[in-house]
């Protein structure tokens, strides 16, 4: 299932939670604005009755046609007598609509029709008496144009404008409530990738929100204790190489000098060979944490440490051709690094290639090469030995993690592969280890 980033998930939810507000709320707005506006319409209507039957009323029967000609002249407004035999259709059935004909009936007699088609023309037709048969005057409607008598101005152009600002409005202010939020978050999850990777941390910063300056003290405070605990192991592991040092070289001496056959001799020469293999790793694992980087050839740099294991007894290193058909350093692979810590991290894979890909004719026969694919170069280093075993790969870069018993027949320390892995964080690189039991062992180091 893809993840959604914080900022976006809460971003459409205040989004949303704003628009639903907003419309509640302008909802809301109208629904109590409907009795007022019954009101407010329904003293316009009455009003206008008043007035239409005073002018019927008082004029003189000869200029009753004359008047009602003129009042229809405006097509917003008209005046029509009410015969039996008009059709009319009622007004619908709304709150507003509902209000409206209690008000106005209230106002003209309980007798007062309000429809809104009369003989299938629309409007808001309402109905008036002028007295009947004692004034010898007629029923009439009074037909007014709903728009007329709209208190609020019903401009659909006004109206989109209206909810586009209102959406542009809802969402900036959701974008800056989000950001606000999830801001302290995201520094706090750079911050902890960047201590992951090795690199220098910048303390974070404090903040006037309780809750984050708590969390923000506590990420520096585990930060310097990382780092102090760091600090405190390259001291003691150089120390112990340094302090070490000075007694293997008496010990070397002694051996030569004394009186030792030379099958003694050889394996004492040995046991102190493998201790000053190990000081180096000790020394190397701390020299991976500084790095200066330039314009490396891969490609080279893999050449010449290969030849450098050319006469190598325990094993034959194969350097592979390119795609292209290239090999070795005829064709530069340049990236941005530290030469001296690519050329740690060579060695320690060839190392360890040749010290536990022995096969069954006790040699190593391995595998080298670097190849471009897509925009990264892929560095290859692949033994032909018994491989290890799947369930302890994810354990194989930790600091003194072996393999499995089936690689274990030579002498380590367990840095070999945690050193590549340092380097190659250091480097942005992505490190794969691939086995397969009884096939050999594979690492890809994509530049």
């Amino acid at each position: 299932m893809p993840t959604i980033p914080l900022f976006w998930r809460s971003f459409g939810l205040l989004l949303v939670m704003l628009l639903t507000g907003f419309g509640l709320w302008s909802q809301g707005i109208a629904v109590r604005q409907e009795h007022p506006r019954a009101v407010a319409l329904a003293g316009q209507l009455t009003t206008a009755v008043n007035l239409t039957r005073s002018a019927l009323v008082y004029s003189r029967p000869a200029d009753r046609e004359a008047l009602l000609n003129e009042l229809n002249q405006d097509e917003r407004m008209g005046v029509f007598v009410r015969e039996e035999t008009d059709t009319t259709q009622s007004l619908a059935d709304t709150r507003l609509n509902a209000w409206l004909q209690s008000l106005v009936q209230d106002s003209l007699g309980k007798d007062t029709v309000l429809a809104s088609q009369v003989n299938g023309r629309m409007g808001l037709w309402i109905s008036f008496d002028m007295g009947g048969n004692t004034l010898g005057l007629n029923t009439y409607w009074l037909r007014v144009e709903p728009v007329r008598m709209e208190v609020r101005a019903n401009n659909p152009n006004r109206w989109w404008l209206w909810l586009a600002f209102a959406l542009l409005v809802a969402s900036l202010g959701a974008a800056w409530m989000t950001r606000r939020l999830t801001q302290p978050l995201s520094a706090l999850a750079q911050r902890a990738q960047a201590l992951s990777a090795g690199t220098p941390y910048v303390p974070l910063p404090s903040s006037s929100v309780k809750e984050i300056a708590q969390v923000n003290a506590g990420m520096n405070h585990m930060a310097q204790a990382l780092s102090q605990q760091e600090s405190d192991r390259t001291l003691m592991l150089a120390g112990l190489s340094h302090d070490l040092r000075t007694p293997l070289a008496r010990l070397r001496l002694e051996i030569e000098m004394a009186a030792l056959s030379a099958e003694q001799r050889t394996a004492m020469a040995g046991d102190i060979t493998q201790i000053d293999g190990q000081l180096k790793q000790f020394t190397d694992y701390i020299a991976s944490s500084q790095a200066t980087f330039s314009t490396v050839d891969l490609r080279g740099l893999l050449h010449a440490r290969v030849q450098r294991c050319a006469k190598d007894p325990r094993g034959q290193i194969i350097l592979l051709a390119d795609s292209d058909g290239l090999s070795g350093s005829s064709t530069a692979a340049n990236i941005q690094g530290d030469a001296q810590q690519l050329t740690r991290l060579i060695d320690n894979l060839l190392e360890n290639a040749l010290r536990y890909g022995t096969g069954d004719d006790g040699q190593a026969h391995i595998e080298a090469s670097v190849t471009q694919q897509a925009s990264r170069w892929v560095l290859r280093v692949k033994d032909h030995g018994k491989g290890v075993n799947a369930a302890t790969l994810a354990t194989l870069t930790q600091p003194f993690v072996r393999g499995d018993a089936s690689r274990s027949g030579a002498d380590g320390s367990g840095l070999g592969l945690a050193i590549v892995h340092k380097i190659a964080q250091q480097h942005s690189a992505r490190l794969e280890l691939i086995s397969d039991t009884g096939g050999g062992f594979e690492v890809l180091v994509s530049f």
